[in-house]
């Protein structure tokens, strides 16, 4: 026979022993293929996507200026927290805290408007006494949430109580472009009389018109003046260009010959308080929450569809299991050889360090595969988890990851002496993918020098990769791919060497 005939006989003889081993074990086989998929089935049925209701107590003392709307505010927010009481003291909200009955103190300011008319920001003090990271994130989300609130309520108020004396002011300026309207026909009709005494009145009304407008307008005058494209003059410049306009029509001359210049001014401020008219007009149109958040905010994920955790989760799940299962099962293969005594068969006959490692590393390949397969359907078919990439991607990254796991396993059971070392240092490895896999903690949230760990794991090659190809629709990362195969390849070559000392005839 030829060299290699003799080379896949021998090498082949391991895929019918590991196999053979594995048919008679039908719980491991079970185990390896119901234990992965019921995990995440049990935390896909048991993971709740909304944050539990937070008790909390208000803080409210009985001198409070806004014990109203705060009262209001955390009505609307009766989704996210249940007002259990309203205390007059700070320290009734602290021992209720203390003892468990609630979740959260709000304490809130006395006075927040004397505050603010001192240029100081009124502070709402959250108490908590949550240690989770996760918790404490969210607390600080709620607080942001309920000062956004309180901020948009107060500025709605402000502005609905600036369009209530709006009108009035929209009437003064009726009233004044009336008396400009009467002024300008006066003139061109030559009633010199009549227009000295309308240039009187038309100085009184805008003089009424500029006390109304500084009073109530400043409120609101600068929302409109963002838009530095608006046709429309903001009414305070309106009256500052009057006012000039005014100032030569008080040297108006009744017996003059012509009043041609004073119809063409008065005709201007005529003008000028028509776009008066519809600025104010305009500004009591728009709703006051719309002024109070002009902007929303609307996020589109470029994949077309919004994941949940358990989507996100499930692509380094699968890494973490196969890689856990691949290397355990090569972890403990050279192991149970040297144990059982198998090793010293192989000494005397005629199979190479190679050919027993590469026997075994197929045998491996075909069994973890085969789960690997059954695991996916399970997961995409029956969590209905999306896959929006090639399954022939999903495929070539499956069989990288479980190539590379199967070396870094065979690595371990060369330099272990026991099936419980082996088995240790597989834990070791698990313990160190969930944390820095990617798979608990993003990448980007490690230090630069931890990153070494990382890439030393084929779990955080296949996260990365698996999460663009099923949650993405991209191709695998070359790089990434080459850098796992290449990895791999290092790791057979250390467990071949450390085969070959194993193996070595003495």
């Amino acid at each position: 026979m030829s060299s290699i005939t003799q080379f896949m006989i021998r090498t082949s003889s391991f895929l019918r022993k590991e196999m053979a081993e594995i048919i008679r074990q039908p719980r491991l086989v079970a185990t390896l293929i119901l234990g992965p998929f019921l995990i995440l089935l049990i935390f896909g049925v048991g993971y709740r996507n909304t944050v539990g209701t937070k008790r909390i107590v208000l803080i409210v003392p009985e001198e409070s200026t806004i014990k109203e709307d705060i009262e209001d505010i955390a009505k609307r927010l009766s989704g996210a927290v249940e007002l259990v009481a309203i205390l007059p003291t700070r320290e009734e909200g602290i021992e209720m805290l203390t003892e468990g009955e609630i979740d959260l103190v709000l304490v809130t300011p006395v006075d927040p408007y004397a505050d603010i008319s001192q240029s100081v920001h009124a502070e709402m003090e959250i108490i908590h006494h949550e240690i989770d990271p996760l918790e404490q994130i969210y607390v600080n989300t709620l607080e942001r949430a309920y000062i956004e609130s309180v901020n948009r309520l107060l500025t709605v108020k402000a502005l609905d109580k600036a369009k209530e004396e709006t009108q009035p002011v929209l009437d003064r300026v009726k009233q004044t472009r009336d008396t400009a309207t009467q002024l300008r026909r006066d003139l061109q009709d030559g009633n010199g009389r009549a227009a000295a005494t309308g240039i009187v009145t038309l100085v009184q009304d805008f003089e009424e018109l500029g006390l109304a407008l500084s009073s109530s307008f400043a409120v609101y005058e600068g929302v409109e003046s963002l838009n530095e494209e608006d046709e429309l003059q903001p009414p305070l410049e309106v009256l500052d260009d009057a006012k000039r306009i005014l100032a030569d029509l008080e040297g108006f001359d009744e017996d003059q010959s012509s009043y041609n210049q004073e119809i063409t001014q008065v005709a201007v401020l005529e003008a000028e308080l028509s776009q008066m008219d519809r600025f104010l007009s305009r500004f009591t149109e728009v709703d006051s929450s719309v002024l109070a958040r002009p902007f929303v905010g609307n996020v589109v994920p470029l994949a077309g569809t919004t994941f949940g955790p358990i989507d996100f989760y499930v692509p380094g799940v699968i890494s973490l299991l196969l890689q856990h299962i691949a290397l355990t099962l090569a972890a403990l293969a050279i192991v149970r050889e040297r144990v059982g005594g198998s090793i010293e068969l192989f000494r005397a006959a005629p199979i190479s360090a190679f050919e027993t490692l590469f026997g075994k590393t197929i045998s491996f390949l075909i069994l973890s595969g085969f789960l690997a397969t059954i695991l996916s359907l399970l997961v995409i078919l029956g969590l209905r988890v999306p896959m929006l990439g090639s399954w022939f991607s999903y495929a070539v990254v499956v069989f990288a990851l479980l190539y590379t796991s199967l070396a870094m396993g065979f690595a371990i059971s060369s330099i272990s002496q026991t099936d419980s070392q082996a088995v240790q240092y597989a834990m070791i490895v698990l313990l160190a993918s969930i944390f820095f896999s990617g798979f608990f903690i993003s990448l980007s949230r490690l230090l630069s020098g931890v990153h070494v760990v990382s890439w030393l794991l084929p779990a955080t090659y296949g996260t990365a990769m698996l999460q663009d190809v099923m949650l993405r629709g991209l191709t695998p990362d070359p790089i990434l791919l080459l850098g796992l195969f290449g990895y791999g390849f290092l790791l057979f070559l250390f467990g071949w060497w450390r085969m070959r000392r194993l193996m070595a005839r003495e």
